[in-house]
């Protein structure tokens, strides 16, 4: 039988709640997936954003970084029932990504389909 052991003075389950719930914080904290990659003469960015209206999506060239700010709202079936489960984030999110080199604000191009946010710099 495994029994663990704990530092002197504290108590059995004393920071486990503290733990658990700074853990959940993490996990409930919505980041989209992004990749970044570039071509001979184009630097791409796409997004994932799945449930993101293109309205509720901002993007921002500042300096050498692209900023990705933007927010998902869930609507739940039943506005009268309980919920029992949800693991799908909501919220604002934000990311900032450097960029590997300068680009031309008047050459983006920008489509946003099947959830996916792309982005196309020269």
């Amino acid at each position: 039988m495994f029994i663990p052991s704990f530092p002197s003075g504290e108590k059995k389950f004393g920071r486990l709640p503290q733990k658990q719930e700074s853990a959940t914080k993490k996990i409930r904290s919505w980041h989209p997936s992004v990749d970044l990659y570039e071509t001979d003469d184009t630097i791409i960015v796409e997004a994932d954003l799945p449930g993101v209206k293109p309205v509720d999506v901002e993007v921002e060239i500042i300096g050498g970084e692209l900023i990705l700010l933007g927010r998902r709202i869930v609507q739940h079936g039943a506005a009268d029932g309980r919920l029992h489960t949800m693991e799908r984030l909501t919220g604002q999110f934000v990311r900032s990504l450097a960029l590997p080199q300068p680009v031309n604000r008047e050459t983006i191009e920008m489509k946003f389909s099947d959830g996916v946010l792309a982005h196309h710099y020269s």
